[in-house]
């Protein structure tokens, strides 16, 4: 007789368990979706620095003069663009005079120190980088030009701050280590052509001392001061 085998009750039944998945079914996935799940098309966080953390900066377009002495029958006078740059930093200062479509030309280091104890003002005054009279008529005097123009855009700058400071522009302020103020990076690239002469170093001075002065008062409105360069870069 023949008889069947029931299944047997006591057999354990092992089921394997699937680890649950935060991704969506298949069937439910679009292009958006697998895009917004891909860590490599996530948004990137950009940071921002703050404006008070920056330098001051300024840049400024003037028609300057030429007054071309190496000829004397000349009667008309025609201008230059000139580009001045300037950039406050907290340890030193950048300005740039260019007529050489944004070239720096050649780049000085004014260094400004007073003495309390003879009352006297020293200017040191040091080429970093190149000459940039290499097509001149007379390259001392051209040499000669642009570092008088170092001098006096430091000249100003000192008057300046002695003004800002509340004393007379000859007062000595007498700052620590007798530094009155950070030094002066000025690059000078002036557009190859005769001898300057007197009038065109006091315009370029003055252009300079513009673009300075009104440097230092959006500086000072965001709450820096004026003697020895304070506030935030």
């Amino acid at each position: 007789m023949a008889t069947s085998e029931s299944p047997d009750t006591n057999h354990d039944d092992k089921t394997t368990m699937i680890p649950q998945s935060n991704l969506p079914p298949i069937a439910n996935l679009s292009l958006t979706q697998d895009l917004s799940h891909n860590p490599s098309t996530r948004p990137h966080k950009r940071y921002r620095p703050k404006s008070s953390s920056l330098p001051t900066s300024l840049v400024r377009t003037f028609h300057l003069h030429d007054h071309n002495t190496s000829n004397p029958n000349q009667t008309t006078t025609t201008t230059t663009p000139t580009e001045i740059t300037l950039q406050l930093f907290s340890d030193r200062t950048f300005l740039s005079l260019t007529q050489l479509h944004g070239k720096i030309g050649s780049l000085f280091l004014c260094s400004i120190e007073e003495s309390v104890i003879d009352n006297s003002t020293t200017y040191e005054i040091r080429t970093l980088l190149g000459t940039g009279v290499a097509n001149t008529i007379d390259v001392d005097k051209e040499v000669a030009f642009r570092e008088v123009l170092v001098r006096r855009i430091a000249e100003g700058v000192v008057r300046f701050v002695r003004r800002g400071a509340g004393v007379s522009e000859s007062t000595i302020l007498g700052g620590e280590g007798g530094c009155v103020l950070p030094p002066l990076v000025v690059g000078v690239g002036l557009r190859p052509g005769g001898l300057r002469g007197v009038d065109q170093l006091r315009e370029m001075v003055d252009a300079v001392m513009e673009v300075y002065e009104e440097g230092w008062r959006r500086k000072t409105r965001v709450g820096g001061g004026l003697v020895g360069m304070e506030g935030p870069d």
